[in-house]
């Protein structure tokens, strides 16, 4: 029969009773913690040889009988010793104690006599010892939830929880100091097996191999250890609790811990000892700041470390004037003038120095070469070794290089930035913004290509990201809806717009990024609600960090340009006549000379601007086009802006039907975009694409089968008449227009009065994706798909697709039987089912028509 109450749950252990009377060393350790059942071993022991057991702190002679000594030493001895004359007379000694308990005394015994120990994995229970003695869900119980313990074989009969905790908290935590119990702490959060620290002793070892199975056991040591870290709390123990927090990597807890209990210097220190400003990229924003404004005013007075810290929270939560104001007011008014904080000898420390730095990432303003030079100076006085305050000085270089439009700088200060990452191991919060920079760069610049992988890395990054970095998901979920707008696929940037970009625009952000945003922004504004366009139609995106930047000229530039889209070019004027820099630079200012040494991003926006409406007009005058060129020899003039200008230049081109310098114009501007993979600004400037008929009228945007917005550019409608070919001579004539194409020739006429008169009356469709448009390098090879077969033309590798065009229905009859070229896709996409799908040249009969050249 089996008895399972508590009071009668004693399981006697003959197997251990036996190994410890049959030793043959002379002297049996039992080393364990509290629960293990040492001294009721032990007492079973000294019974069957019949002597007591001895329970003082240092045994007597008279306690050795027949020649044992069983010897348990009271676990409130730190140490204990076996005094010689003991040591002399015991033959077998027996010896009962917990693991960071220190016997002394057997030296010579141990030295020549040997040892056996019974540790805690030995006196645990096992299935195989139990057998049948207990039932079997107390068995079950015993080994599964209390790691096989011996003291918790009542436990294991009859749970109880609460009685479970308060043993724990007696027996095991005992010994424990704050520090220990602090890490225990931690563990017990999220235990993981076989850890390595000075709390292991204390514990069960099955407990520590399999935390995930014993269940209750892990509940009462949770309970417990809290218990007892609240009564360290409210005594002087907790500085040491608060050390024991640092030294795990918490320190914003320990922080939280001194200021809850007024220790506010020294949760200053552990601050100032946790890097300070750097551990706001290693922390929850929203935690950090709870905690560093907690600080009083008198230490923020006092203290740069706090200081700094605060001022980085309220920066990271778009407050920067209240940053302004605080520095200010502890620091000096000149500590806003950037050239006073950072000249030698300055009277301001190092850490403000670097804070003044970083304040002027997210201030709206262009450095100038004094600037640099002093920044250079600066550089001097970093500390050789301290890889991440380098990296944060080539981040800040970065920014300012990109407002400079110096972009072979900024790649370079990135490239540097990042070495210096790698030296400390990594940092994927930091690496993450400056993969951030390079995207706002590449496609500031137009070049979508570069700007792809670095997305892919910066996603990789942010992922790899420990605490919540909600803010930084925006700046990346903005990057990719902006390549995803290049690849013709506007839809992401239109919900970035509607759903996220309040939120993003009220967090931090620097000046590059917000140009940026407010470029593709607007142009999600402007191509899917038209309806919208009017004065302060963009005001929503940038009004309420009027007090921080000058953005008041960069979004009546784009609010010009929409103007200009719609055919409002009288309102588009007077837009651009309400700026303080046109109406100090008439029109006949605008020199080609003038144009061509503009350094400013806004002055190159706004000369760009007003260089658009006079393309725009029906009389620009004679010198339009070497502005135009002027602006496009400008080395401050982005590749993307040099794109618009070939296309505004091909439009004046043409409207002087001067087909050859529009076919070169154009053929230049589409090459370049088909290379930098920037087809966004064929969208932008679609009115400079369309043929006149068609510019009256904005059409709303497509849509596909799915109901989504596609994008609003057209380029089929650009179609070159490859029959006229009155100029050619020799066989290249003969063999046709196509065989001429495929050898570097051009077609030179070019008609197209019929489509638009058709296009006029809604015969020919109006709009179409961009992503019609390629995304491949330019090479010798082809590539056919369902959409278009591409072909490569010139010794510069230029390309055009040639398109069956004159088997669409909605071709016009007048061109029927004609071969038309039209400027297309490098590697045109599958187009959504419904759209306007020019189909491959001979693609249906498996043969090419007659005069076009057949793909190698």
């Amino acid at each position: 029969m089996i008895d399972t109450s508590p009071t009668s749950a004693r399981l006697l252990r003959p197997e251990l009773v036996a190994r410890i009377l049959s030793d043959q060393t002379g002297t049996v350790f039992l080393r364990a913690p509290a629960g293990a059942g040492k001294s009721l071993l032990m007492r079973d022991a000294a019974e069957q040889v019949g002597t007591s057991v001895c329970a003082l702190h240092t045994p007597r002679e008279s306690d050795v009988q027949n020649g044992w000594l069983f010897w348990d030493v009271p676990g409130s001895a730190r140490t204990a010793r076996l005094s010689a004359q003991v040591a002399e007379t015991v033959e077998y000694l027996v010896i009962a104690h917990r693991p960071g308990q220190k016997i002394t005394g057997l030296a010579r015994r141990l030295l020549h006599g040997g040892m056996q120990t019974l540790d805690a994995r030995a006196l645990s229970f096992s299935a195989d010892e139990i057998g049948t003695r207990l039932a079997a869900p107390v068995t079950r119980r015993l080994l599964e939830t209390f790691a096989g313990w011996p003291a918790f074989l009542p436990l294991a009969a009859a749970p109880d929880p609460e009685l479970a905790a308060s043993y724990v908290g007696e027996t095991f935590l005992a010994q424990l100091s704050p520090a220990p119990t602090t890490r225990l702490s931690i563990w017990l959060e999220a235990p993981t097996p076989d850890p390595d620290d000075d709390w292991c002793d204390a514990l069960p070892p099955f407990l520590l191999s399999a935390p995930e199975t014993q269940t209750a056991l892990i509940e009462a040591l949770r309970s417990a250890t809290t218990a007892r870290l609240e009564a360290f709390s409210k005594s002087a123990a907790v500085t040491e609790v608060a050390n024991a927090l640092e030294a795990a990597h918490r320190p914003l807890a320990a922080m939280e811990l001194l200021l809850d209990h007024g220790y506010e210097a020294h949760a200053a220190q552990i601050l100032a000892h946790s890097r300070g400003l750097e551990l706001i990229y290693d922390s929850n924003l929203d935690e950090f700041s709870r905690i560093v404004l907690r600080f009083s005013p008198e230490v923020v007075a006092t203290n740069e470390t706090v200081l700094f810290a605060i001022t980085r929270t309220l920066m990271k939560q778009g407050e920067f004037q209240r940053v302004r104001q605080l520095v200010a007011k502890h620091l000096g008014s000149d500590y806003l003038d950037p050239l006073k904080v950072l000249s030698r000898g300055t009277r301001f420390s190092f850490a403000a120095r670097r804070f003044r730095l970083n304040m002027m990432i997210s201030e709206d303003m262009t450095p100038s070469d004094a600037m640099l030079q002093r920044l250079g100076e600066f550089m001097a006085d970093y500390p050789v070794g301290d890889d991440q305050k380098w990296a944060a000085f080539y981040n800040a270089l970065l920014e300012f290089e990109i407002r400079r439009r110096n972009f072979r700088e900024a790649e370079a200060a990135a490239a540097r930035a990042l070495i210096y990452f790698r030296k400390i191991g990594g940092h994927p919060l930091l690496e993450f913004f400056i993969h951030l920079h390079l995207i706002v760069l590449h496609l500031t610049n137009g070049d979508v290509r570069l700007a792809r992988p670095a997305a892919r890395i910066a996603r990789e990054k942010l992922q790899a990201v420990t605490h919540p970095v909600e803010q930084e998901f925006r700046m990346l979920h903005l990057a990719e809806a902006a390549l995803a707008y290049e690849d013709g696929q506007p839809q992401k940037l239109v919900a970035f717009v509607e759903q996220e970009f309040d939120a993003f625009a009220r967090a931090e952000i620097w000046p590059s990024l917000f140009h940026f945003a407010v470029q593709y922004a607007s142009q999600a504004v402007m191509d899917h609600y038209p309806a919208s366009i009017r004065p302060g139609f963009l005001d929503g995106l940038w009004l309420h960090l009027a007090e921080r930047m000058d953005l008041f000229p960069a979004v009546q530039i784009r609010t010009a340009n929409a103007y200009q889209n719609e055919g409002r070019i009288g309102e588009a004027e007077a837009t651009l006549q309400s700026l303080p820099a046109v109406q100090a630079t008439p029109a006949e200012a605008m020199t080609p000379d003038w144009l061509s040494c503009l350094t400013q991003r806004n002055d190159i926006l706004l000369a760009a601007a007003r260089l658009r409406c006079t393309v725009q007009d029906p009389a620009p005058g004679p010198g339009i086009d070497r502005q135009l060129a002027a602006l496009e020899s400008n080395p401050k003039a982005t590749l993307r802006e040099t794109v618009a200008l070939r296309i505004w230049r091909s439009h004046l081109a043409h409207k002087r039907r001067d087909t050859a310098a529009a076919r070169s114009h154009l053929q230049s501007a589409l090459i370049s975009a088909s290379r930098l993979g920037c087809f966004g600004v064929l969208s932008e400037q679609r009115i400079f694409l369309a043929p006149p008929a068609a510019r009256g009228a904005h059409p709303p945007a497509p849509r596909d089968r799915a109901g989504h917005p596609g994008n609003p550019v057209d380029l089929r409608r650009i179609h070159l008449d490859t029959q006229g070919e009155g100029t050619r001579r020799g066989p290249d004539r003969a063999r046709g227009p196509a065989f001429a194409a495929d050898r570097g020739g051009l077609p030179q006429q070019a008609d197209l009065a019929d489509i638009e008169h058709r296009r006029a009356h809604g015969e020919v469709p109006p709009l179409a994706s961009l992503r019609e448009i390629g995304r491949e390098e330019t090479r010798r090879s082809h590539s056919v798909r369902p959409c278009a077969r591409l072909a490569v033309i010139g010794a510069a590798g230029a390309a055009h697709a040639r398109l069956k065009l004159h088997e669409h229905p909605w071709f016009p009859e007048s061109l029927r039987g004609r071969r038309a070229v039209s400027w297309a896709s490098w590697s045109a996409p599958r187009a959504p089912e419904g759209s306007f799908q020019p189909c491959v040249a001979g693609q249906k009969t498996g043969r090419y028509p007659q005069g076009m050249a057949t793909p190698a």
